[in-house]
């Protein structure tokens, strides 16, 4: 039997924004991301439906691949892309708000496959937990 089930998302679609730059030219993030940027992001995702253990659990999954040992930094690569993933599965049922899973995409593209900026990328989902609103 085919079921053709699908879950509604409780946000309504949104254009895909562009949030960066997130560095600078040096490689060096952009402090307004651990502060004013991200007070203002966490803001505007804080809605009943998008609850704060989704966001610590983003959250946890970047600290999660910062903390692999070094010799696993072939494999951080490539789970630093698959959040990119993780972030549009959890769009795709509801979890998450569109402009998260957009913010996401916007981040991880900038960082790439560059281990430092990951770690500094690390920082700026640091502000956006500590900046979420309680409910």
């Amino acid at each position: 039997m085919y079921n053709d089930y699908k879950p509604k998302s409780p946000y309504p679609e949104k254009k895909d924004e562009n949030f960066g730059p997130f560095f600078d030219e040096k490689g060096n993030l952009i402090i307004d991301w651990v502060g004013q940027k991200a007070q203002k992001f966490s803001a505007e995702i804080n809605d009943r439906e998008f609850k704060s253990s989704a966001l610590r659990n983003f959250y946890n999954e970047f600290l999660r691949i910062k903390n692999l040992p070094p010799s696993y930094n072939e494999e951080k690569k490539v789970l630093i892309n698959l959040l990119v993933s993780k972030a549009h599965y959890k769009r795709t049922t509801g979890v998450v708000p569109p402009l998260f899973f957009s913010f996401i995409q916007c981040l991880i593209k900038e960082v790439g496959t560059d281990l430092d900026k990951f770690n500094k990328a690390c920082l700026v989902m640091e502000a956006i937990v500590g900046y979420f609103p309680k409910k």
